[in-house]
């Protein structure tokens, strides 16, 4: 293969924004074609916090540094956040090695939790706007000299060419593109209610069963949740909104009069697996990155550094 000229992002939500970024950093000459700009994409729906998952830990641990480090940028928008998960099993270990990256973590003493679970932490971590952060991105890429092209891509083979590389970021839509049937909607819909000056989260986890969060943002609350996997529908359930604002108010009294501002339903990037690789195709070489389900932000530096050093790899051998 000849040395890469330059590289096509197709997608601009967060993974691929930020990996847009990352490739122009390193010195690529890069660029994104996308159907939708950011802020019309699931990733402004997102909750957007970094939270601990089981698998990719070291994308998310780096993921959390490069956070930790925009928090001092206030054009990012980018906070911290202290969230207490409640949990329907017992927690031993004080200090975790999951936990070794955030900026605090502690377990609370059993008359701070609810009768109705086991056991519950405080894990220091940070929140995400994404109504600031997304446009924080696309600036930061412009920029670096990116240029971002409203485009609907149906073949990566009408991109691909000599000297270029693509990069799949195209998340849920990577089922359709590249044919991944492994790929599935996990339905997600959320809450929006006034603030009433919380700054602190509250989630819950109960093995095999449902659900709730209460994640602030500047303005609002961000309620949830729902993990619905294979379900296309984007139009709201009444239903599911009574359950969830009446589960986040049992869970955080202070949203006991808070109106309900908005109410989103977003289409997760379910798969087994997050796919971060390079493929050699007839049309030249893809590199993927998709697949993050409910993580994208929580894994986005870390898969975006990831695709830059498999790029910078296959260049540099050939």
């Amino acid at each position: 293969m000849q040395n890469v000229l330059d590289v096509t992002v197709v997608g601009s939500g967060v993974s691929g924004l930020t990996t847009a970024i990352r490739l122009a950093e390193a010195g690529f000459s890069t660029s994104i074609l996308t159907r939708e700009r950011a802020t019309n994409t699931t990733s402004i729906v997102a909750a957007a916090i970094w939270f601990p998952e089981p698998g990719s830990r070291s994308f998310m641990e780096r993921s959390l540094e490069v956070f930790l480090e925009l928090i001092g940028d206030e054009s990012a928008g980018v906070y911290p956040l202290d969230v207490t998960e409640y949990v329907d099993y017992p927690l031993d270990d004080a200090n975790p090695s999951w936990a070794q990256p955030l900026r605090s973590y502690r377990i609370l003493t059993a008359d701070e939790v609810p009768a109705t679970f086991a056991a519950g932490h405080v894990l220091g971590t940070v929140r995400i706007e994404p109504p600031i952060y997304l446009p924080y991105l696309e600036n930061r890429f412009e920029t670096l000299g990116g240029v971002i092209t409203e485009q609907d891509v149906t073949d990566l083979s009408d991109v691909a060419r000599e000297n270029r590389v693509v990069v799949n970021c195209t998340g849920l839509g990577a089922r359709s593109l590249v044919g991944d049937t492994s790929m599935k909607p996990v339905r997600g819909q959320v809450v929006h209610v006034e603030n009433p000056g919380i700054t602190d989260g509250h989630h819950t986890q109960i093995e095999g069963g449902p659900f709730t969060y209460v994640l602030p943002r500047n303005e609002v609350v961000v309620l949830g949740g729902t993990r619905l996997v294979g379900e296309w529908s984007l139009v709201p359930d009444d239903e599911t909104t009574k359950r969830i604002v009446e589960d986040a108010r049992s869970l955080d009294p202070r949203l006991a009069t808070s109106e309900i501002v908005k109410v989103a339903v977003g289409l997760r990037p379910g798969r087994p697996t997050v796919r971060v690789e390079l493929e050699e195709t007839l049309s030249g070489l893809v590199a993927h990155n998709y697949g993050h389900d409910g993580n994208g932000y929580g894994l986005s530096w870390g898969c975006a550094e990831e695709v830059v050093r498999l790029i910078e790899y296959a260049t540099s051998t050939s």
